[in-house]
Order: C-alpha cells, then sequence, then structure tokens
C-alpha cells in the first residue's frame, strides 16, 4: 500500500514563503518608528526635554540635573544611568511604541513615548 502524505513538496514551499512574508511584516511593523514620534521626559511632573524618535538613529547620550542619564538610538530610549539604589530604570529596557514609560520613581523622573499617528482601534478584546 502506497503511504500518503500530509504535506506535498509544493505545500512546503508555499507554505514557508507565507511564513516568512507575515514574520518580516511582523517584524517590520514592531521596529518601525512612526511619524512624529517623540520621547517626553517629565521631572516632578514638568516636562524637561523632548527627544525626537523619528531621527534618533545614532547613540545619543541626555543627562538630566537629577544625574539621570538617557540614551536615544535606532529609533528608542532608555534609561543608561541612574543613582538610584534598585536600578530597575535601567533594567527596564528600550521604549520604541507609543504609549510605552518607563519610570526612574526615586528621581521623579518619566520618559513616556508619545505621538506618531492616531489609531482607530485601541484595543480588541473576544
Amino acid at each position: 500500500m502506497k503511504e500518503r502524505k500530509w504535506i506535498s513538496k509544493t505545500d512546503g514551499i508555499v507554505l514557508g514563503v507565507l511564513v516568512l512574508f507575515a514574520a518580516g511584516f511582523l517584524l517590520w511593523r514592531a521596529v518601525a518608528a512612526q511619524p512624529g514620534m517623540r520621547a517626553v521626559v517629565t521631572v516632578d511632573g514638568e516636562a524637561v526635554l523632548q527627544i525626537d524618535l523619528q531621527s534618533a538613529e545614532d547613540a545619543q547620550s541626555y543627562t538630566l540635573q537629577n544625574g539621570v542619564r538617557l540614551i536615544a538610538e535606532n529609533h528608542t530610549v532608555r534609561f543608561a544611568a541612574s543613582d538610584c539604589p534598585d536600578g530597575i530604570c535601567v533594567e527596564t529596557g528600550a521604549l520604541q511604541k507609543v504609549g510605552e514609560s518607563a519610570a526612574c520613581v526615586p528621581n521623579r523622573t518619566v520618559v513616556t513615548v508619545v505621538g506618531g499617528e492616531p489609531r482607530d482601534v485601541d484595543v480588541i478584546a473576544y
């Protein structure tokens, strides 16, 4: 009796191409900077710095008066150094999407990514 294959060679090629296309599209959407995207840095609730993430390709360092150091590169921003005791803000990582934020509570510093194109749908829940 002839053994039946579940997926033929052609089916495998088509499936592979579709998977690569979907992965590339998702990666592009995750990494692509949105027009007008910027990081707003607030200390004690007052905006002290705005960083244009659209043009932030090469590493740019910003040191605030409270000793917090930020680095903007590759359309992202992150805490690079802080004199706070736990260093959680530094471990937060890079912020790259609109709405993401990170805070250094002991130094009362918050970085929030704002701007970009407004979206019609915020969240879809089923």
